[in-house]
């Protein structure tokens, strides 16, 4: 426990993450409405996703949309429909914020942060957060 531990903190939103049925109609909806430009788009195959992205300052809108009846998004919408996944926030110190939440009871998903250099992230459990799901996620190296 040496002094120069930095305390973590929260230092932006990082992302807002929305789950639709159809990704092309909701992206022409956001930026019909708001003159948003999802210029980014990548597909995610290990979760089942296809994803598009405006980005705003330093935090990226993105619209997600299932492959497969099986994907994580599609369950969720089966269970609480379509609208906010989660959001995530970009910290400082992510082993130290885990510490925090762990003492604090917090459940956490997974139970380890996973490690994709330069990105580390886990998830608080809904429950936690008042039924929003919450990622974190620490940036490390340039």
């Amino acid at each position: 426990m040496g002094h120069s531990k930095e305390e973590p903190r929260v230092e932006g939103i990082h992302e807002v993450v929305i789950a639709v049925e159809n990704m092309k109609q909701a992206v022409a909806l956001y930026e019909d409405l708001f003159g948003l430009k999802f210029e980014l788009e990548w597909s995610m195959p290990a979760e089942n996703m296809r994803v598009k992205a405006a980005t705003l300052g330093d935090t990226q809108l993105q619209i997600v949309e299932s492959t497969s009846p099986e994907g994580v998004i599609a369950r969720f919408i089966r269970d609480r429909g379509e609208g906010l996944n989660h959001i995530c926030f970009r910290v400082t110190n992510l082993e130290e914020m885990i510490a925090r939440l762990k003492q604090k009871g917090v459940r956490l998903v997974p139970e380890e942060p996973v490690i994709i250099p330069p990105v580390s992230y886990i998830f608080v459990h809904p429950k936690f957060a008042h039924g929003v799901l919450v990622e974190l996620v620490e940036h490390k190296g340039p």
